[in-house]
């Protein structure tokens, strides 16, 4: 393992002033020559030595990642938020504390997890191919939300039945031409399984999905805003009567969107959602939704880490918690 004075040696300064650096004393140093010795730390793998007497003084820390790459804004979403603050509660009760961040790409992640300190982590956002890779390649515990079931620890909802059950209640109030609309191109994970879930309600009624029916909403807000006009404009004569909608904030946005183009709901257009956020209960009219524990999602995900952690048993590598329908104003009967 390489030592100070060797990194000192190669970059041509004084051990003090890489060992300054290494125990966060740069109040004196000038942002160039800590960024420079931060650089060579990490490319020549140093790793701080902590003596016994340390250890218990040591913070113990859970390293927690939003990957939501496609999101405007991270932390003013509810989801996040909420389940951000149930996953920080929990650590508190097992005496951990969470190292919070938004990366660019899974190796600041990698990278994080490396510290000394650093006992595991929980993921929110991967896509389920990349998911068994990087657990095995990290070598710590590492529990993730919301990415899909495989050969790893993941803690997610019943999507499949969530989205199916929304739609087949659509289709209860007599509804047959319904949009869905997604924050992904593609649907991967839990968008994936409320996709399918309405999918294949729509097959149920003798009804066949067309990829005309989905509509993609970019992260950009004017963008997004643009292609909800669109929508607007056109569900008219294209034969909308109802659309369900991936999230409540987008499905709140969708409906403020609406009213500005004259579509009310739910007279013109009937609208659901999925999550049962506060977005739900301030939209006007209020939501139709599936709700889903956000609160208990993040405090099943602190959990099995811990086990992890601790080298317990575990029963079970992935979890389903259940959902359910919440019926208020936003969808018509119009049989």
């Amino acid at each position: 393992m390489i030592t100070i004075k060797e990194i000192a040696s190669i970059l041509g300064i004084s051990p003090t002033t890489v060992s300054n650096v290494v125990n966060g004393h740069t109040e004196k140093m000038s942002p160039a020559t800590r960024q420079r010795i931060e650089e060579a730390l990490i490319q020549y793998g140093f790793q701080k030595t902590v003596h016994r007497e340390e250890y218990g003084k040591a913070l113990k820390l859970i390293s927690v990642d939003f990957c939501l790459r496609y999101k405007e804004s991270v932390f003013t979403d509810p989801f996040c938020a909420e389940l951000l603050n149930a996953i920080c509660m929990k650590l508190q009760e097992y005496g951990r504390y969470p190292v919070c961040g938004i990366p660019k790409d899974e190796q600041d992640i990698f990278h994080k997890l490396q510290a000394r300190n650093i006992e595991g982590g929980i993921v929110i956002g991967f896509d389920p191919w990349e998911c068994q890779e990087f657990a095995g390649r990290v070598g710590k515990p590492l529990v993730y939300i919301d990415c899909g079931e495989g050969e790893y620890d993941n803690v997610g909802i019943a999507d499949y039945e969530g989205g199916k059950r929304i739609t087949e209640f659509m289709l209860k109030q007599g509804h047959r031409k319904i949009a869905f609309f997604c924050d992904r191109k593609n649907p991967v994970s839990s968008t994936f399984e409320r996709f399918r879930g309405y999918c294949d309600a729509l097959e149920s009624y003798g009804i066949t999905y067309s990829n005309k029916d989905y509509y993609y909403l970019p992260a950009g807000r004017n963008l997004r805003r643009e292609a909800l006009r669109n929508f607007a404009l056109r569900s008219r004569k294209e034969g909308y009567t109802a659309v369900f909608v991936v999230s409540d904030l987008l499905a709140n946005e969708a409906i403020s969107i609406f009213f500005g183009e004259g579509l009310k709901v739910p007279e013109d257009i009937s609208v659901a959602g999925f999550d049962d956020n506060i977005y739900a209960r301030l939209s006007r009219p209020m939501l139709t939704t599936v709700r889903q524990s956000v609160k208990e999602k993040g405090e099943e995900a602190v959990k099995l880490l811990v086990q992890r952690i601790r080298g317990e048993e575990i029963i079970a590598r992935s979890f389903k918690l259940p959902v359910e329908l919440i019926v208020r104003e936003s969808i018509r009967n119009i049989n």
